[in-house]
């Protein structure tokens, strides 16, 4: 994969493995040259202080926000978005989430789709091209 979507909220924040784990997989990736992509439906601006207090700031290259729906009609705009920002071709592209929507969501767009289970979750039943228990499994897909 070329370009991977994370979504912040339940996923990052809850990814099964502790921060360190979390940014130790990011920086593997980034150093694949894989390009990051992080949605969430919070605030640009808290977003981004959560991100530079947690030393993740610099593995992303866009960042699609609360602040964006103004522009953005739905979730479907938001995958969009991150496709015309880094010029992906979809399908080199992953949609990474904890729940059925991201796996939904990234179907429609016809791009691959990896569950992340959190222990209250359901993914695999979604359909998704794959399902892991712990973060640092993004590091077998790409």
């Amino acid at each position: 994969m070329k370009t991977v979507i994370l979504d912040f909220d339940g996923t990052l924040d809850k990814a099964c493995t502790t921060i360190k784990m979390v940014k130790e997989t990011l920086k593997e990736m980034y150093a694949m040259g894989v390009t990051l992509a992080l949605t969430s439906k919070k605030e640009q601006e808290i977003l981004e202080n959560t991100l530079d207090d947690l030393n993740l700031s610099n593995y992303f290259s866009v960042i699609v926000s609360a602040d964006n729906a103004k522009t953005i009609e739905t979730d479907n705009d938001m995958v969009q978005v991150v496709l015309d920002h880094t010029d992906s071709d979809p399908s080199q592209v992953l949609i990474v989430g904890e729940n059925t929507e991201h796996i939904k969501l990234g179907k429609k767009a016809g791009i691959k789709t990896c569950a992340v289970k959190n222990g209250d979750n359901n993914c695999d039943a979604a359909g998704a091209d794959y399902v892991i228990n712990d973060i640092r499994a993004l590091l077998d897909i790409v």
